[in-house]
């Protein structure tokens, strides 16, 4: 369906495709990427605007999210989080956390399935300063890009046969890295809020 899409109108669907993909529809976008290459290796696209447009949506998605979520959902949580008690702290946690190492999650979340549509506007919610949040996006963006489109080039015909089996493994590598990065996050953590009682006792 996308497919026919995007060999119809071309670098215009692509951006398309991916800007409302990362904004959150249920878009396959490795898939996407990944034929789009194969597209490169037809001749149908070509290599660099195929990449500069797949790149472009998607960190224009990933900015506007991180706006709306900095201007729609830090006011509604200010204003009405205090109500909620444990909403509320657990938000000034998350705040913290992003502060700290979770702006890394923008980098390595894209590459995880269901967690890039949501990485930006959470960094908007906990008010993570925009050239952070541009450099760890903007750069996992184009790792993302260019890795996905790059393997549809070259796997060419055998794209179908097998990305499923690269994705998934890929998928579960960077599910693991970000699940060492938070596990490290609150090991840090942990060990200095017990300073303070190591030093008193």
């Amino acid at each position: 369906m996308f497919g026919g899409y995007i060999a119809d109108y071309g670098y215009a669907a692509l951006y398309s495709l991916f800007f409302l993909g990362i904004l959150g529809m249920p878009l396959p976008e490795e898939t996407l990427l990944v034929f789009s290459g194969f597209l490169v290796s037809t001749g149908k696209l070509r290599y660099l605007p195929t990449l500069a447009f797949c790149y472009l949506g998607s960190i224009s998605a990933m900015t506007t999210a991180y706006w709306i979520g900095r201007t729609l959902g830090l006011p509604f949580i200010e204003r009405y989080g205090k109500r909620f008690g444990l909403g509320y702290t657990l938000y000034k946690r998350t705040e913290e956390w992003f502060s700290r190492i979770g702006k890394w999650a923008l980098a390595v979340g894209y590459f995880i399935p269901g967690v890039r549509q949501f990485t930006a506007y959470f960094a908007g919610i906990t008010k993570l300063s925009f050239p952070s949040f541009m450099l760890y996006t903007y750069i996992g963006g184009l790792c993302w890009s260019v890795l996905f489109v790059t393997l549809g080039k070259f796997l060419g015909e055998r794209w179908e046969q097998l990305f499923g089996i690269i994705s998934r493994n890929l998928a579960v590598f960077f599910t693991i890295v970000l699940g060492a990065v938070i596990a490290l996050s609150f090991y840090q953590r942990r060990k200095l809020l017990s300073k303070p009682k190591q030093e008193g006792s």
